[in-house]
């Protein structure tokens, strides 16, 4: 064989670029070997990307779900309390019970009060059905210092001076006395802070009037009669409030609930449930399922 009809050399793809270094990949083989990365860094985006989206979604429907759970009501299609009976001690203190329970409370609260609202919307018929069932006594210590969030500078003093005047002269009537605290704070009734208006003695008056209070008693809502003392009385209130804060290190607020002295945490919607006899709550568990 001549020189220079020497065939292919063996192991030499014929047709490869020409003028290639020998051990150097080509142009075109460095580009393949960058789209290939560039297409997996993209593919491992889109995977991270779809990762953090099923990671987003299942942190809002838990958030969802705990919300739920938290911001439901207790006790929900009971309504208010039918047995109850309510009095005053001279401190304005009002004591709503039936029977003699075991657990007793103070719930410290503002007529104004936004929160007390929903406090009240939330656990509302679950305190009643309690006191019904003679698990529970609840002391209702009001206090005013909301009065000049109102538009009359006075209204907290009013709606505490109407529920006074109710437990002191309609009391003894089963379950009254509860049913105008709810419709006190029943979000078509309560006035809103720093709103134009709120309740006047005779809307309050009229007010109690759907509760089942007496046209008596009515009568000395309209006229303010227990205003003065309201004033008095929730001073006295906001300083045990003060000091029962004070033990666990904050200031005064509402709705604050005691007991033994010391602010329940309320922020476990399971909080008047763990509160409450074991054994009632099991009797009365027992007895709504028989029942069904």
């Amino acid at each position: 064989m001549a020189k220079g009809d020497r065939g292919q050399i063996p192991g030499v793809v014929s047709g490869g670029p020409k003028g290639g270094s020998k051990g150097k990949p080509s142009k075109g083989g460095r580009v393949s070997v960058a789209s290939a990365r560039k297409s997996s860094g993209d593919r491992t985006q889109l995977i991270i990307g779809a990762v953090a989206i099923v990671v987003i979604i299942a942190v809002i429907v838990v958030g969802i779900v705990l919300y739920s759970k938290n911001s439901a009501t207790q006790g929900a299609g009971y309504g208010t309390s039918t047995k109850s009976v309510a009095t005053v001690d001279d401190a304005g203190v009002i004591t709503v019970a039936s029977g003699s329970p075991e657990l007793s409370l103070d719930v410290y609260e503002d007529a104004l009060c936004p929160i007390c609202g929903d406090f009240e919307h939330q656990y509302g018929q679950q305190i009643a059905k309690a006191i019904d069932d003679g698990q529970l006594q609840v002391k209702y210590r009001m206090v005013d210092f909301l009065n000049s969030a109102s538009n009359s500078k006075d209204y907290s003093t009013r709606a505490f001076g109407a529920l006074l005047a109710v437990a002191k002269n309609d009391g003894a009537k089963p379950g009254v006395f509860m049913s105008f605290h709810t419709a006190i704070y029943d979000a078509k009734n309560q006035p809103k802070e720093n709103s134009s208006t709120d309740l006047s003695n005779q809307q309050l008056a009229d007010l109690a009037g759907t509760a089942g209070v007496s046209a008596e008693t009515q009568k000395l809502i309209a006229d303010g009669a227990q205003v003065d003392a309201a004033k008095k009385d929730a001073q006295t209130n906001l300083s045990t409030l003060t000091e029962a804060a004070a033990k666990v290190g904050r200031g005064p607020g509402t709705p604050t609930v005691v007991k033994d002295g010391l602010p329940v945490a309320t922020n476990d919607v399971n909080w008047l449930t763990n509160l409450l006899p074991a054994d009632a709550t099991k009797a009365s568990t027992t007895a709504e399922t028989s029942g069904n």
